[in-house]
């Protein structure tokens, strides 16, 4: 029902289980998280700058912003605490994975998201249909979630700390602008976004 598209992507707002989130102010975890992760980027040069290249991009893509004024007070706000994450097979890349697991006031945001439909394919259908034809075709859609936008009043729940370029600074508010990897909702809702697509566009 939120569907709408902008800039050439859909956008679509949380699926909220209740009109009325319970999320308490969790900055305060926020921020012990961020202190340990200042010391892990401090003792690691070359993650730092990888992770500061990660981030900086998420906001030059427009995947994320900075805050400036403060939204309205009745709109459901959360600070996600983050870390990096290298693939063993890949240690030139890293990835930043935002925990929207992680529980406050024994609260979490994926406890406040519906998870919705599972819309992959199945293994069994994919496996039949390529015994269908001589010629089998895969291929990647890069940042997937990231090309979903998510409504504006949705992306208060989505804020996160970060500095600015001094670690020795204090961290200040961001927000995401995009569905995350790590929701429990991003799966599905980005499927959703992705068979909209073949549907007017096919």
């Amino acid at each position: 029902e939120t569907v709408t598209m902008e800039d050439g992507h859909y956008m679509i707002g949380l699926p909220w289980r209740t009109s009325k989130p319970d999320l308490p102010n969790n900055r305060t975890m926020a921020e012990g998280r961020m202190r340990l992760l200042r010391k892990r980027l401090m003792k690691d040069e070359a993650m730092r700058e990888k992770y500061a290249n990660v981030v900086n991009g998420y906001i030059q893509k427009g995947y994320a912003q900075k805050i400036v004024h403060e939204s309205a007070v009745d709109v459901p706000k959360w600070y996600l605490p983050h870390h990096g994450v290298v693939n063993p097979k890949k240690p030139e890349k890293l990835r930043v994975v935002f925990d929207c697991a992680a529980k406050y006031k024994g609260r979490s945001l994926n406890q406040e998201l519906l998870q919705g439909p599972d819309l992959n394919n199945t293994l069994v259908g994919v496996l039949l249909r390529f015994r269908q034809d001589k010629i089998a075709i895969v291929a990647d859609i890069e940042a997937m979630f990231h090309q979903v936008k998510v409504e504006p009043k949705d992306c208060n729940a989505l804020r996160f700390l970060w500095w600015n370029e001094n670690l020795d600074q204090e961290p200040e508010d961001y927000q995401m602008l995009v569905h995350l990897f790590g929701a429990t909702s991003s799966p599905s809702v980005c499927r959703f976004a992705l068979e909209r697509t073949a549907e007017e566009y096919g």
